[in-house]
């Protein structure tokens, strides 16, 4: 069998490599709290992921086979040369803008009016990110580097959407 690993796969390998032992409601609640406003994952994935990966030989699963939802999952040495491996290649892929309100501005949507709650959104955003750099306790670099990405996102994010709020001259 040839497993196509996909992004989902690295977030599950990754997370499981930071916390090994971990079930798929916590990999779900750690999603949601770290990556998942940098990538979209579905709930169904995230309890569908492990098993395929722990099938494929990259992560292992302990479980009391009377209760399934509590099955956990380490990584393999297989796993980690698998995300080691990922991790090593560099990538020229441009991320796709996928905004609905920019989207509705093509269409002909007037500026100001999406502008006004999208900057009031993206406000409050840049406080969150603010607020869990301000706190600490991010032990990794790498997210650390991530949410100075998506506070510099938000910052420009506002600028574009303060400009749009001005009325044409």
């Amino acid at each position: 069998m040839d497993l196509r690993l996909t992004p989902t796969s690295y977030i599950v390998l990754g997370l499981v490599r930071w916390e090994p032992g971990s079930t798929a409601y916590e990999l779900e609640r750690r999603i949601g709290a770290t990556v998942s406003h940098m990538w979209t994952i579905q709930r169904s994935q995230i309890y569908r992921e492990p098993l395929r990966l722990a099938e494929a030989g990259l992560l292992t699963a302990e479980s009391d086979d009377a209760v399934r939802a509590k099955t956990r999952f380490s990584i393999t040495d297989a796993g980690s040369a698998a995300m080691d491996s990922w991790l090593s290649q560099a990538s020229g892929d441009m991320p796709q803008l996928r905004d609905l309100s920019i989207l509705k501005i093509f269409f002909g949507a007037t500026p100001e009016d999406i502008a006004r709650v999208q900057l009031l959104a993206h406000q409050a955003r840049l406080k969150e990110y603010e607020y869990l750099r301000e706190a600490g306790g991010i032990a990794h670099e790498g997210p650390r580097r991530a949410l100075d990405a998506a506070i510099a996102h938000e910052r420009t994010s506002i600028r574009y959407w303060s400009d749009l709020v001005k009325p044409a001259q």
